[in-house]
């Protein structure tokens, strides 16, 4: 089998791993990334998620490094709406200028090469350390070997294979997943001057932490209880009375992304059956919202679905069980810790499982809550970091450490952190923190 040889391979090139793998590369590490999706983003592009939410604490901005900078990139492409970056709730982005934004960024930096379209097969240990893995592009394996892997599957796959302890919570309790599509040929004037003479009554309650934000750039309206309470519906969207169905402007003229609630009591890491299962529900329901929006909502009449995601979000799957687990009482508290990496201030909270609502827990204007370095190690495990949704936190957190800045945060934080223990020739784990936060820093990082 073809072998090959590295400083830094992360596993997984979505929304932490591509920042993971610039941020280890400008530290001087010879850096992989494998995704296997055909572009890099995950869900920030892929998954067109469109609304990129996490930036802001109510009063300020809490998220820069490389994330911020990518940020500016789609800004001078015009791909970017924001009203208040300080205040704004999320920035809505063109998922589409992201692929390229994100490319282009890669594609500058010597020292990282990236494998799309690339399976991970197996991981390769040598006692307790975690040093490469097999992967597989269409029929043919090889072996990446390196210094530091850094899991950013999402679905902790290295980490489990690597025998790390993980938690997931049972299939009744666990957050629907949610398949993205946009609809374009939607007149938003009219679309704002219904809801402006119809304001929502029901749908007003969800999320009520989200209307604490002082800004929201362009347009969302959040559910269809109010839409459909005294409309005849056809037995098939009858359903979609009681469900979690979302639109958001982008910075196309006359497009929307929808995000509705989609598979729900079930666990992504399932394969087959099970998971054919969950992306034929998912596209079903996608399909359904657009439909009811056409029907019963003004300006959408001669709207049509014109895209939907190349791959499912998962909002929770497995979590690893770091050294230190994050807890609800520490988003409560603002916890400062020592060993931060950075910021969080989204409403902690979940998306209820049945596809319905969603529970939240806020913090007042201008509080967040820092993100410890020490959830993204795996107990019982040298040589890997984790980043991304599935560091080590409790469930009822989850709504405000997932969130796509957040993500980006612990890449940066991560990747820095390997090229970091490379050069010191030790492990992730005995990383000097002060070292690694004084990196941050210089790279415009908020900790």
């Amino acid at each position: 089998m073809k072998t090959k040889r590295f400083d830094v391979i992360v596993a997984g090139g979505g929304t932490a791993g591509v920042i993971a793998g610039i941020a280890a590369a400008r530290n001087g590490a010879k850096t992989l990334i494998v995704e296997k999706q055909r572009c890099l983003g995950g869900q920030f592009t892929a998954g067109m998620m469109g609304a990129w939410v996490g930036f802001s604490d109510k009063e300020k901005v809490i998220v820069k490094g490389i994330a911020w900078e990518l940020r500016n990139l789609l800004m001078e492409r015009n791909a970017i709406v924001e009203e208040d970056p300080n205040t704004d709730v999320c920035f809505l982005y063109d998922t589409e200028a992201a692929k390229i934004v994100l490319d282009e960024m890669v594609s500058k930096e010597p020292n990282l090469s990236a494998y799309v379209n690339t399976s991970i097969v197996d991981v390769i240990k040598e006692g307790d350390t975690v040093v490469g893995l097999v992967i597989l592009s269409e029929m043919e394996h090889m072996e990446v070997r390196a210094n530091v892997v850094i899991d950013c599957t999402g679905d902790a796959v290295v980490a489990a294979k690597a025998g790390a302890p993980f938690e997931i919570r049972q299939k009744k309790d666990i957050q629907p997943m949610t398949l993205v599509g946009k609809m374009a040929g939607i007149d938003m004037e009219r679309v704002k001057k219904y809801y402006e003479e119809n304001p929502p009554v029901h749908d007003h309650t969800v999320p009520p932490a989200w209307r604490e934000f002082k800004t929201f750039p362009g347009f969302m309206h959040y559910g269809l209880r109010d839409e459909l309470e005294n409309v005849e519906l056809p037995p098939h969207l009858e359903y979609l009375r009681n469900w979690l169905a979302i639109f958001t402007s982008t910075p196309n003229p006359g497009e929307v992304t929808i995000n509705c609630s989609g598979a729900i009591e079930a666990h992504s890491i399932n394969g087959f059956d099970e998971r054919t299962e969950q992306e034929v529900f998912s596209q079903k329901c996608l399909h359904d919202v657009a439909e009811a929006l056409k029907r019963f909502v003004p300006g959408f009449e001669n709207a049509y679905l014109s895209a939907i995601a190349g791959l499912l979000g998962i909002r929770e799957s497995r979590r690893i069980i770091g050294d230190y687990k994050v807890t609800l009482e520490d988003f409560l508290a603002a916890r400062e810790f020592e060993d931060s990496i950075g910021r969080g201030a989204m409403p902690a909270g979940t998306h209820t499982p049945d596809g319905v609502t969603m529970v939240v827990h806020d913090l007042e204007p201008g509080k967040s809550m820092t993100i410890p370095y020490r959830c993204m190690l795996p107990l019982n495990n040298e040589g890997l970091l984790v980043a991304g949704r599935c560091v080590s936190y409790e469930a009822p957190v989850a709504n405000c450490i997932r969130c796509m800045p957040q993500c980006m945060v612990m890449g940066e934080a991560a990747g820095t952190a390997a090229a970091i223990a490379v050069k010191q020739g030790t492990t992730p784990r005995n990383v000097d923190i002060k070292l690694l936060q004084e990196t941050l820093k210089k790279q415009d990082a908020i900790i």
